[in-house]
């Protein structure tokens, strides 16, 4: 009688014992969660092993979100997928759907999105490079040049056949067609800017009146698709940029800065929300191990 009870309360005492240790042991990797001190000296095992090890936790997880989770490969792959491209198509023909039966004008939907000042800032240093860039090539036409010679190419076709222009001839005619171009360019020179100047800020201001939905209209007449270009953008970002990005943010430093200012106790909640149910199946374990091994010492004992 006493080995059958042997052999029922063995496995049992074998399973609990089991089911403590690897308890105490989960809860070793916690806690404490600061140093115990005894006599002046630090007790072996505290602080527990993960806030003793938190800094050396942080950086291997900060190398491991780095180098195999969020590499570059991998979130090349992730934001350059049919579906991502298929979202920023879907996200961007809304709001072009949007932008077309929009009446705010453009100048208010500057305003919008600037300060007003800033908005004033640009529309002026806009105006300004146009105006130069439109007068420069003004220059550049030599419209003296011709304006003369169409001037001079008129005249001489109508007194060809005249007396009047048998006398004057071509050696009368080219000194007074250079006369007038130096004379049309010296003008263009010194009036020629606030003319183009004026023209740019009346059509400037034609442009601010315009509704967003007229400009958005105008702009795909012209054969603009938005979602397509849109599409076409974020894969020359994602491409161009990512590797800039990545280098920028280093990952490795975010999460292991991110870790180390986390408190012990956010620490293990962080740790137990990913592992919790199998911290739960090693302690659980440890109580079938310790059965098993009981059931087996129990049968070599009553053998």
């Amino acid at each position: 009688m006493f080995a059958y009870w042997k052999l029922i309360t063995t496995p049992l005492i074998g399973a609990v014992i089991g089911y403590i240790t690897n308890w105490i042991a989960v809860k070793m990797l916690f806690r404490p969660r600061k140093e115990v001190l005894l006599f002046g000296k630090r007790l072996p095992f505290t602080p527990g092993v993960i806030p003793k090890g938190k800094a050396r936790l942080a950086r291997a997880v900060g190398r491991a979100v780095e180098q195999q989770l969020l590499t570059e490969e991998v979130l090349r792959e992730v934001l350059l997928s049919e579906e991502k491209k298929a979202a920023v198509q879907e996200a961007a023909g809304a709001w072009a759907g949007k932008q077309r039966r929009s009446e705010v004008t453009l100048r208010v939907a500057a305003g919008q999105l600037l300060s007003e000042e800033k908005t004033e800032d640009f529309i002026e240093s806009a105006e300004e490079t146009v105006t130069d860039m439109i007068f420069d090539r003004l220059l550049q036409m030599d419209v003296g040049e011709i304006i003369a010679d169409k001037v001079l190419e008129i005249a001489k076709e109508k007194l060809k056949d005249s007396m009047f222009g048998m006398m004057l001839g071509g050696s009368v005619l080219d000194p007074i067609a250079r006369q007038v171009e130096e004379k049309i360019d010296e003008y263009v020179a010194e009036y020629g800017r606030p003319v183009v100047e004026q023209m740019v800020l009346e059509e400037s201001e034609k442009l601010q009146e315009k509704t967003v939905g007229e400009a958005f209209c105008q702009m795909e007449a012209c054969g603009v698709d938005v979602p397509d270009l849109a599409v076409a953008q974020y894969e020359a970002v994602i491409s161009g940029k990512l590797p800039q990005v990545l280098r920028g943010l280093d990952l490795s430093s975010v999460v292991e800065e991110r870790i180390n200012a986390m408190d012990v106790a956010e620490v293990e909640e962080l740790m137990l929300s990913i592992m919790k149910k199998e911290l739960g199946a090693v302690v659980n374990l440890g109580a079938l191990i310790g059965l098993i091994l009981g059931l087996i010492n129990a049968v070599i004992l009553y053998i």
